[in-house]
């Protein structure tokens, strides 16, 4: 296997993206004007957005007081101009599905988060983890703010600001 192939087996698991999906789900509700959970098609967002190296970047150069409008913004400024990134977003979360799919299926079987009836997705508490890589202590605060960014937004204007169809 080459190093790039173990690397990508390494980042594209559904045990990271359980993690991930989770902390997005944290904040999510942490943020969220009346405490709600993260509706289920959400969850297929955070996938493509941090585990994906570029858009991963300006989510990092992002303050999180600026939120989702102003992220999504940077890719279309004059200096950068990366529109297609953003516009990838939908495409990455078609190709990333089954990914998504499997971490949403192990953070529920692993306790991480509770799937209601309604179709929201519940973060349920777990203690702190000790001695990750930090690239993965990375990947959690990425999704952390991605997550409170979109808790304080209504779906409509999260799929709008972002150009996806869920």
């Amino acid at each position: 296997m080459t190093m790039l192939a173990k690397e990508a087996q390494n980042v594209q698991n559904p045990a990271l993206g359980a993690v991930i999906i989770w902390r997005f789900c944290c904040a999510y509700v942490g943020s969220h004007p009346t405490g709600d959970p993260a509706p289920l098609p959400l969850l297929f967002l955070p996938l493509p957005i941090v585990l994906h190296h570029a858009t991963a970047e300006f989510l990092r150069r992002t303050f999180p007081s600026s939120g989702l409008r102003a992220f999504a913004s940077k890719f279309g400024d004059s200096k950068v101009s990366k529109q297609d990134l953003l516009l990838q977003i939908q495409e990455r979360s078609l190709r990333w599905r089954t990914l998504s799919l499997q971490s949403i299926e192990l953070a529920a079987a692993g306790g991480l988060i509770h799937l209601t009836e309604l179709g929201n997705a519940v973060p349920l508490p777990r203690p702190k983890a000790r001695g990750m890589p930090d690239e993965v202590k990375q990947m959690m605060s990425d999704a952390e703010k991605l997550g409170a960014w979109c808790g304080q937004l209504t779906l409509h204007e999260i799929i709008t600001t972002l150009k996806v169809r869920l």
